[in-house]
């Protein structure tokens, strides 16, 4: 995957975002003061947004809501935020065509969030998404989106790209049967040419792109609309199926160096799991392929895993072509 244009420059190449602290406190900044997820967040309505007064401020709320699900996560899960108080400016306008905030975090500009005006007035502003970018920053694109993407769909107010409420686990299924026409229910051999190690070479900021075959699945709505839920369901299967300790132990050693592209070594995920990422592949590809997608159990390579539970089935599993995040 090339890198972004050589005349790419960090603001600060020096701005590491590094593993969280010990004693960790909802709320706690450095110096002892204390401020939300969404506190001190600075909104800005370009005038192309159209945005009335009164959705300007549902927004806000909507905004201020999300945050609090995504700080009592992190508390519940006793992951503290990688970046513990950004300096939060919310951009909404006609001119984005995606929601962006990893992108601009490394570029140095930590705390940028943008939405596309269209989204905000149609509620589908994925804001859970990109707050997890910003607390949660990742080198590793894979693994940021995925996580980023999984979380909207559990913990989000609203449907958002790229499953808008419905099941990933079933959107995916159906991905892969159109990446790989000759798929069949139960034959999970036959998508041996999605190749997830080619997603997890990715660092960020490059975007997520994927060839099964002689077709390239890139930047554009098509590819995204396909690779985005693939990324968000082999998370959630990580997640269920092994527990949020190892994915956490995972995502940490890829941490976010601004200006830097490194993805992170493939030996990084035997020392989380003690398994490759083609041995967890593959059982995400078995989990995938079975005919009920919550109705069997994942076949595991280890007696220590727990048991999978996909989430409650919501609506169809058509594939949504509409403009993603970064």
């Amino acid at each position: 995957m090339v890198g972004p244009a050589a005349e790419t420059r960090p603001r600060n190449p020096a701005d590491r975002f590094g593993d969280p602290g010990v004693g960790w406190q909802s709320g706690s900044c450095d110096g002892g003061s204390r401020q939300s997820f969404a506190g001190g967040a600075a909104f800005h309505f370009s005038a192309d947004a159209g945005l009335s007064a009164a959705r300007q401020q549902q927004f806000k709320a909507h905004f201020a809501a999300e945050a609090a699900v995504l700080e009592a996560w992190s508390v519940e899960e006793n992951w503290p935020p990688i970046v513990p108080c950004p300096p939060l400016r919310i951009f909404v306008s006609g001119k984005y065509r995606i929601s962006k905030s990893l992108v601009p975090a490394w570029s140095g500009d930590v705390g940028r969030m943008e939405f596309p005006a269209w989204r905000v007035t149609a509620r589908k502003a994925a804001i859970l998404h990109e707050l997890v970018h910003v607390y949660f920053p990742n080198a590793n694109r894979l693994l940021a989106e995925g996580l980023a993407i999984y979380l909207q769909a559990k913990l989000g107010g609203n449907p958002a790209f790229p499953n808008f409420g419905r099941s990933l686990h079933a959107i995916a299924r159906r991905v892969a049967g159109e990446l790989v026409p000759a798929f069949v229910r139960g034959d999970a051999k036959r998508l041996d040419d999605i190749r997830l190690a080619d997603l997890d070479a990715i660092a960020t900021p490059s975007p997520l792109e994927l060839r099964v075959g002689r077709k390239l699945y890139g930047e554009d709505p098509h590819g995204q609309a396909r690779i985005y839920p693939i990324a968000g369901s082999f998370v959630q299967f990580l997640v269920e199926t092994y527990g949020m300790a190892r994915f956490r132990a995972l995502y940490l050693q890829s941490p976010l160096v601004a200006g830097r592209c490194d993805a992170g070594s493939r030996e990084r995920w035997t020392l989380a799991y003690g398994l490759s990422l083609r041995q967890l592949e593959v059982a995400w590809k078995t989990f995938i392929a079975q005919d009920s997608g919550g109705a069997r159990r994942p076949i595991h390579w280890s007696q220590s895993v727990a048991t999978m539970s996909e989430q409650t089935k919501r609506g169809g599993v058509g594939v949504n072509e509409e403009t993603g995040n970064d």
